[in-house]
């Protein structure tokens, strides 16, 4: 009887064992692994492989510029804004993560003889991430966080993390004259290099509105 009670207990804890192994191999199987391959705050004046064309074929040089006692990556009007990320290790997501600054007097999703006045765009390696609009103009509505007409437009300023801000040109007397978002994003992907482009089809001149961007950060993500 004693044996037979020992084996059986004996058994039990092979068992237990068993399990507990395949399941700490399965753990490690699927565990999400997290690489940062970009950060930039652009307080060094560094901005390589960033490039920045208007659209009247204009090459931009001086890209990093002062604002709100950091400095940024601006201040741009009818511009496509294109960052390249190299030498990313395997993987198959992508995190992007960024400060936008919405300068002076965006009208969201005003409507002009040629369209909504102020669209600003994400795309990833030649694939849209977002197309929508921002308003700091109390009259006008704006499409951010969702895309352009996908749902009902949010207020001015809407889901911003900071509205007291110096405009930069235009407003550059109103503690509101800018807004500031935190855009962030995770899609996938399995390139060896990224392409992040951003671009706006502004109505206006720079002075009258513009943008920056601030704090980003790319990392490769495998899961």
């Amino acid at each position: 009887m004693f044996n037979s009670v020992t084996r059986y207990k004996n058994q039990v804890l092979v068992l237990s064992l068993m399990i507990f192994f395949s399941c700490l191999m399965g753990c490690k199987k699927n565990l999400t692994i997290r690489e940062a391959v970009y950060a930039q705050n652009f307080e060094a004046n560094e901005a390589e492989n960033v490039t920045a064309v208007t659209g009247w074929g204009e090459t931009l040089t001086n890209l990093i510029k002062p604002f709100h006692g950091t400095k940024v990556l601006g201040m741009f009007n009818n511009t496509l804004v294109t960052i390249k990320v190299y030498k990313l290790p395997p993987h198959n997501m992508v995190y992007v993560g960024f400060d936008f600054y919405a300068h002076d007097g965006w009208e969201g999703n005003k409507k002009s003889v040629n369209g909504i006045v102020d669209v600003w765009n994400v795309r990833v390696n030649n694939q849209y991430q977002l197309s929508t609009t921002f308003s700091n103009t109390p009259n006008n509505k704006q499409s951010y966080p969702d895309w352009i007409g996908v749902v009902v437009p949010a207020p001015p300023r809407g889901n911003s993390i900071d509205t007291l801000l110096p405009g930069v040109c235009a407003y550059k007397d109103r503690i509101n004259g800018s807004s500031k978002y935190r855009i962030s994003f995770t899609r996938p992907h399995l390139d060896s290099v990224l392409v992040l482009q951003l671009n706006d089809a502004l109505q206006g001149t720079n002075c009258n509105k513009s943008w920056s961007i601030d704090n980003l950060i790319v990392e490769a993500i495998t899961n």
